[in-house]
């Protein structure tokens, strides 16, 4: 009797996943032999019921699956091998630690299962055709440095995205910091000019606002050294304790401490 397969699966997917052949006399270890298109393979376990094996490479596209048990032929199945997704943009390409949705380009999206932000986590897509997706990036946790670039990798049941570069990444920003404003105490009405604000994580086209309770007034004139540094010119306030925050571009905005406040009197 001629070996008969009723089912396979997985029905798509990749070279190295585990398949399964269910079905009638498929003989043993010793016997049989697996098919996929050109390639013969070895099974990993076979009884008369079922057999596994590793998936061998192959070309995206269809592949026919049989076994053959002592010489004999079975009836074929359809496999279908899913190509590798490939990233080749991503918009934005920058953000804050919590960015918010992505919009991902490439190819192979269609059965995209998850999109990978580096060391930030992994998120699930939103898939808008086989060259486009989007996800919510999973914000960035401690910073080691003021940016953090992390491949965008795209996963679908043929396999995962190769890192392609600057063009295939995502940058982190963290937040600024304030840890001083010299000088830190201004007069009632008089504007102060050339104040100098100390911190972390500047960004040329930051925006410095003051404030105290209800009270939120801009800081003019700001000029960015470098990403510790910055200068600005304070407008006339009145009395009261003002706490000075930096907002970078990409939306970025320090915390109030202490050290942050600007006093007028």
């Amino acid at each position: 009797m001629a070996p008969i397969i009723s089912s396979i699966s997985p029905t798509s997917g990749h070279a190295g996943q585990t398949m399964t052949i269910t079905g009638t006399g498929l003989g043993s270890l010793s016997t049989t032999k697996v098919n996929v298109g050109s390639s013969v393979v070895t099974p990993t376990t076979a009884s008369g019921t079922s057999v596994t094996f590793s998936t061998p490479p192959g070309c995206a596209g269809q592949a026919n699956v049989s076994v053959t048990v002592s010489g004999v032929n079975s009836n074929s199945k359809s496999f279908f091998y899913v190509a590798v997704p490939t990233v080749t943009s991503v918009n934005p390409s920058a953000g804050p630690a919590a960015p918010g949705v992505i919009d991902v380009f490439g190819t192979g999206f269609a059965t995209a299962t998850s999109v990978a932000f580096g060391s930030a986590g992994t998120a699930v897509p939103t898939v808008l055709s086989d060259s486009h997706l989007t996800a919510t990036a999973p914000a960035h946790g401690a910073f080691s440095d003021c940016t953090d670039s992390v491949d965008v990798q795209v996963t679908n049941v043929g396999g995962t995205s190769a890192p392609t570069g600057p063009a295939g990444q995502f940058t982190y920003n963290a937040a600024p910091t304030v840890t001083g404003v010299n000088p830190s105490a201004g007069t009632t009405g008089t504007p102060t000019a050339g104040v100098i604000v100390s911190g972390t994580c500047f960004a040329v086209g930051s925006t410095v606002k003051l404030t105290s309770g209800a009270t939120v007034v801009s800081a003019t004139n700001v000029n960015v050294s470098n990403d510790t540094t910055l200068s600005c010119d304070v407008p006339a306030l009145t009395a009261g304790t003002y706490d000075v925050q930096v907002t970078t571009p990409d939306g970025g905005t320090s915390g109030v401490v202490v050290a942050d406040e600007f006093v007028v009197v």
